[in-house]
């Protein structure tokens, strides 16, 4: 492995360092996802029935646990006494709050997609030149020189190119994850306070 690193040159080991910190990304953000529990249709059906019968201790009881959801259905308890403008702006603001911890570090992945594969682009370039250089030296002394060994050094300037599309795929794919899983916990918040407005609405009757 280290062999192909210092054939690969000195970009490789921002790649390196890139791969790194997608790995350490997806790491924090499976930790992250794994704390937050999902509210289910279960989750939202027990917490309207809840609601509606008046019954906000059992209602508290079943928001439990963290999550945005959670968060919205808590926010919204707290105010149900006020007006439905009330309740609305506090889940509102829940969701607002953790939406940011939700896509937290997947700008940064975004940017190691971006560049892992250019930075290897660069060093294959970067590789490609000096493989040139060294050949025309050697053409300079000696018109008849073997130049066959231009073939490996391409081959060895590729390993740049290679490895940073690798680390943009890897990359890619824990971007993508955690996308969908934080898009997946926003979509239950506002099916959450959907259920909440249900709520209200039949108590208000």
């Amino acid at each position: 492995m280290f062999e192909i690193i210092v054939k690969g040159g000195v970009f490789m080991w921002p790649l390196l360092f890139g791969s790194a910190l997608a790995v350490g990304v997806g790491l924090e953000r499976l930790l992250y996802f794994y704390r937050l529990k999902p509210a289910d249709r279960n989750f939202r059906q027990n917490l309207e029935k809840a609601l509606t019968a008046g019954e906000l201790e059992k209602a508290s009881a079943l928001c439990q646990g963290a999550g945005p959801a959670q968060a919205c259905a808590k926010a919204a308890i707290e105010n149900w006494s006020g007006e439905i403008e009330v309740v609305e702006t506090a889940m509102s603001a829940q969701a607002k709050e953790h939406e940011p911890e939700l896509h937290r570090f997947l700008g940064l992945l975004e940017t190691i997609v971006t560049a892992a594969p250019l930075v290897g682009l660069l060093g294959t370039i970067m590789g490609m030149m000096g493989v040139f250089r060294s050949v025309a030296q050697k053409l300079g002394a000696d018109p008849h020189a073997n130049t066959t060994g231009i073939t490996a050094g391409i081959g060895e300037a590729l390993i740049a190119t290679a490895t940073g599309i690798l680390v943009a795929v890897m990359a890619l794919i824990i971007h993508n994850i955690c996308q969908s899983v934080a898009e997946s916990r926003m979509t239950e918040a506002e099916q959450t306070a959907e259920c909440v407005r249900l709520a209200y609405a039949k108590q208000s009757r």
